[in-house]
């Protein structure tokens, strides 16, 4: 299906493209019992080629993609996407994925910055000051710069800051249940879901993630993830199924299972 794209290139007028990239979208949208069927045949994660991207797994689509632009276009469920875009960065290692996720969180929620060494005239949450709240005992800066951090402490973590947090473990969610909580949480601007999961049940190079989910579409049963790894992956759509699957694999540290927080102000 992706090879239709090259055809779109040849239209140039905006109401061809319009009207081609509708077609497209209705050719490739899936119903939700057909991309749950659909997700056993997530190929394994191909090696990292030295000097080349890594190769974006053939069941996703990135949200460059035609497709993922429509279904973004077409989700009613999208609008956590535009506080996430405005203050989207990159993990400054590669560990540091969940403080990656949580800094984005916390500026896109609007709550009352703090000053910061590396932007002094401009207060602003940042990565290189997420843990000076946090007492070590609760989580180590060198460590987590190694191993990154589980559900449980993540959520402990931002217990630190003044957000409440809804802290659901994956084992505790069948597809309906996941279906329906994004459904609630990411057509509103003042919340977001922080999502743990394994790469590997979604077809990427890696083990255990954290990156913030921005929307879903209905009809491709499908959420846009957005990788905070940026230097590995784009955002992309991913099967939910998938990333439910992903999110239930239990992670090495704790030997629980993954799952997601739901950041918002306190009130």
């Amino acid at each position: 299906m992706k090879k239709l794209v090259p055809f779109l290139r040849l239209t140039r007028s905006w109401s061809s493209n319009a009207l081609l990239a509708g077609l497209l979208t209705a050719a490739v949208v899936a119903t939700p019992q057909t991309t749950m069927a659909r997700t056993v045949a997530v190929q394994p994660p191909a090696a990292a080629v030295a000097g080349q991207p890594l190769e974006i797994p053939n069941h996703l689509f990135t949200l460059s993609h035609p497709i993922g632009q429509q279904r973004l276009i077409q989700s009613d469920y999208r609008q956590a996407y535009w506080p996430l875009a405005t203050y989207f960065e990159t993990q400054r290692n590669q560990a540091y994925c969940s403080v990656a996720t949580s800094v984005i969180a916390l500026n896109a929620l609007g709550l009352p910055r703090p000053a910061t060494a590396l932007y002094p005239d401009f207060p602003f949450f940042t990565q290189q000051d997420f843990f000076a709240v946090v007492d070590k005992r609760i989580a180590d800066p060198e460590v987590v710069s190694k191993e990154g951090m589980t559900l449980d402490q993540l959520a402990t973590v931002l217990g630190q800051y003044p957000v409440h947090i809804d802290k659901v473990s994956a084992d505790t969610l069948d597809a309906n249940q996941l279906r329906e909580l994004l459904k609630k949480h990411l057509r509103e601007q003042d919340r977001f879901v922080l999502f743990n999961f394994s790469r590997r049940f979604i077809g990427e190079v890696g083990g255990g993630h954290w990156s913030p989910l921005a929307a879903y579409h209905e009809a491709s049963d499908s959420v846009l993830l957005m990788d905070v790894a940026r230097y590995k992956y784009p955002p992309v759509w991913v099967p939910l199924a998938d990333l439910l699957r992903g999110a239930q694999d239990p992670d090495s540290v704790s030997g629980k299972a993954r799952g997601l927080l739901v950041v918002t102000k306190k009130p």
